[in-house]
């Protein structure tokens, strides 16, 4: 189910998330919530913010979009979904946004975004059956009044 475009902040989205891999590149990355305040300041063009954090674990911490909508990579500036840190803080239009509600992380996002969209299925059906329902039923007065014989 497709959803309008709108314009919306990146820093507001649910799927603004911390993409966290090992520093070598090896074994899989994790997505992590981005707290309210990392949020504020990211959105406030903080000075002291370069784009990653290199965790004491040898982990690093990029801020990527889970709809993989962009990432923020400064290697990857060739490529068509890169983006710069002004670019993340400006309006953008997207499909997949969804309000950022504190202490879900990116995946409990991405399953009440799966829920608006079943209630939105759900309504459009609920919808379109009462239209055939009530059609149907206007009809069939219709043709009995036509078909019915006069005293």
């Amino acid at each position: 189910m497709l959803f309008k475009r709108r314009q919306v902040l990146c820093t507001n989205c649910g799927f603004f998330c911390w993409r966290i891999q090992h520093v070598s590149g090896e074994g899989s990355s994790r997505f992590e919530e981005i707290d309210r305040r990392y949020r504020e300041e990211f959105q406030a063009a903080n000075p002291d913010y370069r784009g990653e954090e290199i965790d004491p674990d040898d982990e690093e911490y990029r801020i990527y979009c889970l709809r993989r909508l962009w990432f923020l990579a400064p290697h990857y500036k060739g490529r068509q979904e890169y983006v710069d840190a002004d670019d993340i803080r400006k309006s953008r239009q997207c499909l997949y946004y969804i309000g950022y509600q504190p202490a879900f992380g990116p995946a409990e996002h991405k399953e009440l975004k799966r829920e608006v969209e079943t209630r939105r299925a759900i309504f459009k059906a609920a919808v379109i059956g009462a239209i055939i329902g009530a059609s149907a039923a206007i009809i069939v007065q219709l043709l009995y009044l036509l078909i019915a014989p006069s005293p």
